[in-house]
């Protein structure tokens, strides 16, 4: 034990010598060779924490891991307690983080946590709940870290020594730059605007604060920030020079965005990088904006070609003619993206100007690869969050690109561009559900082990972490070592990928879409009516099995205001008054779809793809005439058209539902603020499969029996979140506190088996309003976690309603209907049944929704579509047909 006192003693030395802790880091690895008794165990474990904690002073992270992992061993196999290793714990995790093992790492971080209530001592909780905030933070989930900051500083306390001001400059540094990543601006200079009384890295603080200015489109606010930094590196550096020279271009003041470049030009010639840097990337941009602002446009193009191939880490092609065809992820992939959208904007101006039909493909040709781009880019996300945040970036490129073709169609008279904007409309949509159903589903059928996902993960971690460092540096000699990083970690990537082939066959990237191999696939007997708003225009596409058309209606002819609150009066009704529609409503009808009324009169179903405003519009109730649209058809929804492929209709089986009611019992949820739900025993009656109830109807048994269910019912409570999504959740019996299944959870659920979930539930189709996503709602996590067709609530259901629609729908599926014929019936029996009369206002019914791919009609189905006179016909043919019949065998 000679040793390890000595090792201790050097520990624990106010100003040790290098020499001095590498001669404890010696000690106590001699020491920790052998095993200890059982009465000194407890002091190997804080030796090997403690030889953890000198590797990491001298950066040897494998070394520090693997110490702090001898640690909890050490303390597993002795038994002892497990508080013994809160801090081996949270430093692994912190490590592990810093070698870009996430899944491990959030493991570690999540121990400690768990650990921290159980302490005698007050722990590390503020350094705890950073290290959790910072790894939300750079995987994306920025809301999630927001929550961790703000833990992590309410442990502070008022005491403001020297340790507690910089960990409260730290967390709230950390909070503000994720509020920026959330567009949530003015709440995050409120933070750096506070910040700057610490007098901690002022200048960094006063460029957060100009960033946000110029996202808001303030660029004198933007100016009198970047003239109050003081140091002279910070204020001749090249990000300094390119955000002074955003602020001026935003102000109009072209002299002196002339005068800046010119300085950042000379920068670039005293740096001299030998490899492509992100800074100048976003200088010949900017430089790209300023020649464009002076009508010069074939010079911004040129210049946009060339900050395109600095951004893109293996394009080389100095001819603005060509545009990168393939991809990889790095930081400067969202940058890189807006310069082709920036390039295909100028190269579609120079069309304009002299009609030279080049340019015009080298922008249609432009705006393809950046829409790719932003495919890849989600692709390699493994964040729901980020994907979102991204799809939201891109919409206004397609908003852009959608209304320009709008206009070449007209004045060319080419009907392809109107089905080129249809396919970018489609694309725009949804994305972020789009490609992660397709990412997890791919990956969860091929059966790709767990230990080379999350290999994958971790390599695109340290890209990501890669390109934020080539980010902040202009050192060329630390841009060569992070540029010969970034190339061994694609290659890695590259290989990694290549073993996934073994096991999916090809890379799992969504194939172009054709609206011809669209109509091929569409069942004769439906018609889609996709909506896209862009910022002018609310486009109205209808696609048939044979026919496309387009409907453009101005937004300035759509009363929006009394469209919200007419949607706002029919979930709350006041009490005995009779639905009317409004006329506005009639006249909006009209506009919509009056175009499309002899071609929705050929089909028997109809989908809908909304978007923007109108992503939880009820259509079903848009007045035709004396009836609601939905009488006249079988209504389905999808999220976008590239996720509709024609369900062959199987049979349904009453018996293989997995069906849940957890609030049977009086009182049971009123701890929690939720009401009983009798009319859900209503619901269980109607079909014969496996039905828990109550205390049966838990959590843990959802978990357990949901992925292997083909059919699933919940009868139960939900509730939205119109700001965090990740808050919402579905209740289930509370036995505990722990009886929520929240959105993320969810989302992470194998629900592959299951055709058709009934969400019997408030709320579970509302949430948050993404621009691009739609709403970010419950029923877009069961999507995500593999189910095919959902029955969903876009406002809070009435209990004995709820438990009518239900059990007449599955009424009508025991008759052979489809999921949307079956909802339909059931609403319309709901109107007609004198006994629900007090449920007939739209509020009670006009809430479920049917989303999911339409199924193929059946004979009877078309059957029934055919015009009563038409059937006269038919019925007067045969009988004439039978008649001479009779009378040939009578002769």
């Amino acid at each position: 034990m000679a040793n390890l006192r000595l090792a201790d003693s050097l520990y624990f030395l106010p100003e040790p010598t290098e020499e001095q802790d590498w001669k404890a880091i010696d000690l106590y690895s001699e020491v920790l060779h052998s095993l200890p008794d059982k009465e000194h165990a407890s002091q190997y474990v804080e030796s090997a924490e403690r030889l953890g904690n000198l590797f990491l002073v001298y950066q040897k992270l494998e070394e520090a891991a693997s110490s702090y992992r001898n640690a909890i061993r050490i303390s597993r196999a002795y038994q002892l307690p497990d508080t013994l290793i809160y801090n081996s714990h949270l430093y692994l995790g912190e490590t592990l983080f810093g070698l870009s093992k996430l899944d491990s790492s959030i493991y570690h971080l999540e121990e400690a946590e768990r650990l921290q209530a159980q302490l005698n001592s007050p722990g590390q909780p503020e350094r705890m709940f950073n290290a959790l905030g910072v790894y939300y933070f750079e995987t994306g989930n920025y809301i999630q870290s927001i929550s961790y900051f703000t833990k992590a500083e309410s442990f502070l306390g008022d005491n403001e020594g020297e340790y507690e001001k910089y960990a409260r400059y730290s967390f709230l540094s950390n909070k503000a730059s994720a509020l920026y990543y959330l567009e949530e601006f003015d709440s995050a200079r409120a933070i750096y605007q506070d910040l700057l009384k610490y007098n901690i890295n002022t200048d960094q603080i006063r460029t957060n604060l100009a960033n946000t200015y110029l996202k808001q489109n303030a660029p004198e606010k933007a100016l009198n920030e970047l003239k109050q930094i003081q140091q002279a590196e910070s204020g001749t550096s090249l990000s300094y020079l390119n955000l002074l020279t955003k602020a001026y271009l935003q102000k109009g003041a072209l002299s002196d965005v002339e005068s800046t470049l010119n300085k950042a030009e000379q920068k670039l010639s005293v740096l001299n990088f030998r490899r492509k840097n992100y800074q100048k990337g976003i200088h010949l941009g900017l430089m790209a904006d300023f020649y464009k602002e002076k009508g010069e446009l074939e010079k911004a193009l040129e210049l946009y070609h060339k900050a395109v191939v600095q951004l893109h880490p293996d394009f080389e092609s100095e001819d603005p003619w060509e545009t990168p065809e393939e991809f990889a992820l790095g930081m400067s992939s969202v940058s890189l993206f807006e310069m082709l959208v920036k390039k295909g904007k100028v190269a579609w101006d120079l069309y304009q100007k002299d009609k030279m039909e080049e340019w015009f493909e080298l922008g249609l040709n432009t705006f393809s690869r950046a829409f790719q781009l932003a495919n890849y880019i989600s692709l390699n996300f493994d964040n729901d969050e980020a994907r979102i945040f991204l799809g939201d970036q891109v919409l206004d490129a397609y908003s852009f690109g959608i209304d320009r073709l709008y206009d070449f169609s007209l004045a060319q008279s080419r009907r392809e561009l109107m089905e080129k904007a249809f396919a970018w409309a489609e694309e725009s949509k949804s994305s972020a559900l789009r490609l992660g159903a397709i990412k997890n589903l791919t990956k969860r059928s091929a059966g790709i082990p767990r230990e080379l996902l999350q290999q994958e993960q971790n390599l695109l971690f340290s890209i990501s972490r890669n390109y934020q460092q080539q980010y902040i540096t202009e050192s060329p000699e630390a841009m060569d070592a992070l540029a010969s990083e970034y190339n061994d970690l694609q290659v890695a990537l590259s290989r990694l990928r290549e073993r996934f082939k073994e096991y999916t066959g090809t890379d799992y990237i969504p194939k172009e879409f054709s609206l011809k191999e669209f109509q091929a696939n569409l069942d004769s007997n439906t018609g889609v009516l996709s909506l896209f708003q862009s910022e002018t225009k609310l486009y109205v596409f209808w696609v048939g099995h044979k026919n496309f058309d387009l409907n453009v209606i101005p937004l300035e002819q759509i009363e929006f205001d009394k469209l919200n609150e007419w949607r706002k009066e029919i979930q709350n009704p006041v009490s005995g008054n009779r639905y009317i529609s409004p006329e506005f409503l009639e006249n909006f009808s009209r506009h919509l779809l009056g175009q499309f009324r002899g071609r929705m009169d050929d089909v028997g179903q109809l989908l809908i793809v909304p978007h923007g405003l109108f992503s939880s519009f009820p259509f079903e109730l848009l007045p035709m005439e004396d009836r609601y649209l939905l009488e006249e058809w079988p209504i389905g929804y999808e999220y976008s058209a590239l996720m509709v492929r024609i369900e062959e209709r199987r049979d349904w089986h009453p018996d293989q539902v997995l069906a849940f009611a957890p609030f049977l019992e009086p009182g049971i949820g009123s701890d929690y603020g939720l009401s009983d739900l009798p009319g859900s025993e209503l619901e269980l009656s109607v079909f014969s499969g496996e039905k828990l109830k109550g205390r049966d109807a838990s959590l843990p048994s959802f978990i357990q029996k949901a992925p292997k269910a083909r059919f699933i019912h919940l009868a139960t409570h939900a509730v939205a979140s119109s700001n965090d999504p990740n808050a919402a959740f579905i209740a289930f019996y509370p036995e505990s506190s722990d009886f929520r299944l929240f959105s993320q959870e969810l989302s992470f659920q194998i629900l592959d088996k299951t055709e058709l979930v009934f969400l019997s539930a408030c709320e579970t189709g509302s949430g948050q309003l993404s621009k691009s996503e739609g709403l970010i709602s419950l029923a877009r996590s069961f999507f995500l976690a593999g189910s095919e067709q959902l029955v969903t609530s876009l406002w809070v259901s009435e209990d004995q309603a709820s438990a009518y629609i239900s059990s007449r729908f599955y009424h009508h599926l025991d008759e052979g209907k489809s999921y949307a014929k079956a909802l339909q019936l059931a609403k319309i029996d709901l109107l007609s049944d004198p006994a629900m009369a007090q449920y007939s206002h739209p509020s009670f019914w006009a809430n479920f929704i049917l989303i999911g791919p339409p199924q193929e009609m059946t004979l009877w189905d078309a059957f029934q579509r055919i015009p009563l006179f038409v059937m006269v016909i038919i019925g007067g043919v045969v009988i004439l047909f039978l008649g001479w019949i009779r009378l040939r065998r009578q002769t």
